[in-house]
């Protein structure tokens, strides 16, 4: 059963109570991402969510750090370009160790100097990790050069620069802006009551006030083609191809979320059937959204040897374009909507995946949207319906490509 309320100070509680399960997920949920940082202050949303381990005014670090781990639980967190989460999950029995803990965390931290130039460090390690990691950067290349000029196109670590620039009062004065009852969703799943739950919340988030703040978004990204090469000495070439996509919540979204995963969502994928197994060019190929409240892209991603560049982006426009050829079969169809619903349904089985389906879409659109909601939309998902999407999907025109490898590559 899901219920809905407000503390005190207005902060929204909302659960699903799991009476059967043997645990519980909580989450504090804050609409506050990157996408909010001024271009000087890009990364300091995540600088501020790693700081919040760093110890509070009765809990060291490492004290922190083993808390829940002492009693089988976990504690995590991760900042996204709209929203930042901090969770955790317990045993039913230690939900009050876990949301004190996470109160603490998120009313108490110390922000001490000291803290903050260690986490710089650490940071700055982060972004040079991801940089060393070509798949996972060749989509934050590729988000910077679409967006290029717009917040949602920053990366969400920041840069060393930005990082590194970082003053004590900059992030005590962001994260005044940041945690306020208007931006905070507290999302819970499991083997819980919500009524002790909320009775509890409101005696340890007393002192969070009703002050109305807060940051506003940047206007709507506008979308830039182009092309563009990244060298690189690896061994792989990596592709994005990728064109505008649906915000989030476009009428077509469905649709869309249909014919990507009949795309390239998985193994049995036209991409994934016509490039690694028919031709046996790449070992990863996928397409993927990427969906936000007012802005969306639709991307394919492949690694390819080099000299096999030209072969998977030939072959990733003809897949694209069986959109306005009208070459998608109802089985075909069919296969792709029972393999979404399955997957909804099958994560469904968690607590974790349940408190973050709960937290996200009241965070992004201001009320729960159940698993069947979902399943409902995507069922009646028409050929017709997908075959519309070539008004937003069809002109290979308005597509940007970027590549990131060797140099001297053709594409």
């Amino acid at each position: 059963m899901i219920k809905e309320s407000r503390l005190k100070n207005g902060i929204r509680l909302v659960t699903e109570e799991m009476p059967y399960a043997n645990s519980v997920s909580i989450g504090f949920w804050i609409k506050i991402g990157s996408r909010n940082e001024e271009q000087h202050f890009q990364g300091i949303t995540h600088f501020i969510e790693h700081l919040l381990f760093k110890g509070t005014e009765k809990r060291t670090a490492k004290q922190i750090a083993e808390e829940l781990e002492t009693v089988g639980g976990t504690l995590n967190a991760f900042t996204s370009r709209e929203y930042t989460c901090i969770y955790a999950r317990v045993l039913k029995d230690d939900i009050e160790l876990a949301i004190e803990l996470l109160s603490d965390m998120m009313l108490n931290s110390c922000f001490g100097e000291e803290d903050i130039k260690k986490e710089k460090n650490v940071v700055c390690e982060e972004i040079m990790m991801y940089e060393d990691t070509p798949d996972e950067i060749i989509h934050d290349i590729f988000t910077q050069q679409v967006w290029r000029g717009h917040s949602l196109g920053r990366a969400i670590l920041g840069t060393k620069e930005t990082v590194s620039g970082y003053t004590r009062k900059d992030i005590l004065n962001y994260y005044r802006e940041f945690f306020i009852p208007d931006n905070i969703i507290l999302s819970a799943a499991g083997n819980l009551n919500h009524e002790r739950l909320e009775e509890k919340l409101n005696i340890l988030l007393e002192k969070v006030t009703c002050e109305q703040i807060g940051k506003e978004m940047q206007a709507n990204p506008v979308f830039i083609t182009v092309r563009h090469s990244k060298d690189k000495d690896i061994e792989q070439m990596h592709i994005c191809l990728g064109t505008k996509g649906l915000h989030q919540s476009s009428k077509d979204l469905y649709a869309l979320m249909v014919f990507n995963n009949l795309l390239g969502g998985g193994i049995s994928s036209k991409l994934f059937q016509s490039v690694r197994e028919d031709m046996g060019l790449a070992y990863s190929i996928y397409s993927y959204l990427t969906v936000y409240s007012d802005a969306g892209l639709f991307v394919v991603y492949a690694a390819t040897a080099p000299k096999n560049t030209k072969k998977i982006i030939d072959e990733m426009y003809r897949q694209i374009q069986s959109l306005n050829k009208r070459e998608i079969s109802l089985a075909e169809m069919e296969r792709s909507k029972n393999q979404l619903k399955g997957n909804i349904l099958l994560s469904m089985e968690g607590v974790s995946h349940r408190m973050n389906r709960l937290g996200r879409t009241m965070i992004t659109h201001d009320r729960i949207i159940t698993a069947e909601e979902v399943i409902n939309n995507i069922t009646k998902v028409t050929l017709d319906d997908i075959y519309r999407l070539d008004e937003h999907l069809a002109d290979l025109d308005k597509y940007s490509l970027i590549t990131l490898g060797p140099k001297d590559i053709n594409c």
